[in-house]
């Protein structure tokens, strides 16, 4: 004996969605929401860090020709 499906329909007569397909629509919206909330740390993160000024010892290497630092300075 087949199972009939049980559809329901609202009062404006659209389909009411099924247990499985809210739990889809819910799982989509959560990986969607985590790729964005990825997408803007990602953001924020390369803003915040810029590494030409990390890795700077903050002397003087290419300019001027002198090797002087602000922890060595030999004149």
């Amino acid at each position: 004996m087949a199972r009939r499906r049980n559809t329901i329909i609202d009062p404006a007569g659209r389909r009411r969605l099924t247990r499985s397909e809210r739990v889809g629509v819910a799982s989509l919206g959560a990986i969607l929401g985590v790729a964005v909330v990825g997408l803007i740390a990602g953001l924020v993160i390369d803003r915040l860090l810029d590494f030409d000024d990390a890795l700077d010892a903050g002397g003087e290497w290419d300019e001027g020709g002198g090797v002087s630092s602000r922890w060595y300075d030999p004149y």
